[in-house]
């Protein structure tokens, strides 16, 4: 078992958004981190954060040296939201929301108005990536008001700019979209725009390191190759920056994957569910049969107590796993009566008779190990 990490929401990615928020005189209601406030104080005219999909602390720390440039930048480690996966933290960076609060809590979600398991971003039904649906899901039942609605309500003289790849899609909002296809396009762009006249609030999100984990595993020549390029891509930015603070993290870690399981190959298993688990592989929304709950805790206990701890609805209600703050009321929908996360390399997967054939993960993230809770605070003035 992988040392576990709980997000911990007065020490995590939030509260970096928070930072910002408060410096633009807005108060989320999350406390804010110190040594960030102090540097916001001294007022320059561009902020710049940027987020590097999957770039956790250990992911950093394993595929670069410790002089190399971002490494010799980290101020702290911060934890991630719950769960560690894109949708639920990048959406809190959006949002400066919890998943609590936002609900956004993962890749896939069963969305009883749609009647089936829809990959939240995407709008694709989880199984067959067949997109019928007339409506976003998400952005109908869970809208949100963003970070640069915030800032533009308080500070209509701050300009908000969102640098993101061009297949993301986004809420409409006063932030001024550029889309990107390349690292060397991200920070062109980020460049460009700080050479601006005028205060600017800037936010980047690009898709790696994550993806090539996704495909070739944490580790590997190709994650450290990737890793030194954007060492020396933000290194070469930096010396032509002024008058900005460049603030760099994730929204969550990875780990290598040892192993996928499919619940409906295990009959002892698949006989207590209603229906497929949803969320993510790695934080595993299990609705099981009324009266099968004591039956499915000693065959899940059975199989895969080694892998996985399985917390009961009621205990990730109430136990602030998913952040403080009031509950989104589609959040009650979308746990199960088990949440079953993962804390070494398994994956918990479920094949329908719709499904396309599955991705193979060498890499992936949602669960409670170290690796993937913690992500880097980098801070460059």
């Amino acid at each position: 078992m992988s040392k576990i990490i709980r997000p911990d929401y007065d020490n995590c990615i939030l509260n970096i958004v928070s930072s910002i928020l408060k410096h633009y005189g807005i108060d989320t209601g999350y406390s804010t981190i110190d040594l960030l406030d102090n540097i916001l104080l001294k007022n320059y005219k561009n902020i710049v954060l940027m987020i590097f999909d999957g770039m956790g602390a250990d992911v950093l720390e394993k595929n670069l040296r410790p002089e190399s440039f971002l490494r010799s930048n980290i101020k702290r480690r911060v934890t991630s939201v719950f769960p560690s996966t894109t949708t639920a933290a990048m959406t809190a960076y959006y949002s400066g929301l919890s998943p609590n609060e936002h609900g956004w809590l993962g890749w896939s979600l069963y969305f009883k108005e749609f009647n089936g398991c829809i990959d939240t971003f995407t709008n694709q039904d989880s199984f067959s990536k067949t997109n019928n649906y007339s409506l976003h899901a998400a952005y109908t039942l869970m809208p949100y008001k963003s970070i640069f609605q915030l800032i533009d309500e308080a500070n209509g003289s701050v300009k908000s700019y969102t640098v993101i790849p061009e297949k993301i899609t986004m809420a409409d909002g006063p932030n001024i979209e550029v889309r990107i296809s390349s690292e060397e396009s991200l920070f062109d762009s980020i460049l460009e725009l700080c050479n601006k006249e005028g205060r600017k609030f800037i936010m980047s999100y690009w898709l790696e390191p994550d993806s090539t984990m996704h495909e070739k595993g944490c580790y590997t020549d190709d994650v450290k190759l990737y890793m030194q390029k954007l060492d020396e891509l933000v290194l070469k930015m930096h010396k032509e920056l002024n008058d900005t603070v460049v603030i760099i993290s994730a929204d969550h870690g990875q780990i290598d994957i040892s192993g996928e399981i499919y619940l409906n190959e295990i009959p002892e298993i698949d006989e207590c569910l209603v229906m497929p688990p949803s969320i993510e592989p790695r934080a595993a929304s299990l609705f099981v049969k009324p009266g099968m709950e004591k039956v499915f805790e000693e065959r899940f206990k059975k199989y895969f107590s080694d892998d996985f701890i399985l917390i009961p609805r009621e205990v990730v209600l109430s136990s602030g796993l998913l952040g403080k703050g009031k509950p989104h009321k589609k959040v009650d929908d979308f746990i199960g009566n088990y949440l079953a996360c993962a804390v070494t390399g398994k994956l918990l997967r479920y094949r329908t008779l719709t499904s396309r054939e599955p991705y193979v993960f060498k890499g992936h993230h949602a669960g409670l190990t170290e690796k993937e809770m913690l992500v880097p605070l980098i801070v460059l003035e």
